[in-house]
């Protein structure tokens, strides 16, 4: 377990999920290093309770080990988004869903295939999302 934040980990503690898709495909091995708190970045994003389907699925294909791991204080993902997506958030299902069929990985992987397109370009318009100026650089 890491003891320190990578950029992605910043990247998604500042919701900024343009940037957070950018650090995955540059260096996604970061998607497998816990700070020192037992979160993985996939962890930190359900935390947020705001990140898109597209980030929460690329950052399960980046990490899957990560859907399955506690946290020091005992949570996985899924129990994160449960807690933190609002019942009102459109996209909660999609996440929520998404999380729980990881435990099926044929269905997964079909359903990850099937959903995965131009991530970058459909969370442009996010209405929870943060974009700091000159924010992160991977």
């Amino acid at each position: 377990m890491g003891s320190t934040q990578t950029k992605l980990h910043w990247a998604v503690l500042l919701e900024d999920w343009e940037q957070t898709l950018r650090c995955l495909q540059k260096v996604k091995y970061n998607a497998t290093i816990a700070n020192r708190y037992g979160d993985y970045p996939l962890h930190l994003a359900c935390y947020s309770g705001t990140a898109p389907p597209e980030v929460i699925q690329k950052l399960i294909k980046a990490c899957p080990d990560a859907v399955r791991m506690k946290n020091k204080k005992g949570y996985d993902p899924l129990k994160l988004a449960e807690i933190n997506y609002r019942r009102d958030d459109p996209t909660r299902k999609h996440v929520l869903a998404m999380l729980r069929t990881f435990v099926d990985a044929k269905l997964c992987a079909k359903y990850c295939d099937e959903t995965d397109t131009e991530s970058i370009q459909s969370i442009d318009n996010r209405p929870h999302g943060m974009n700091v100026e000159g924010g992160i650089q991977c």
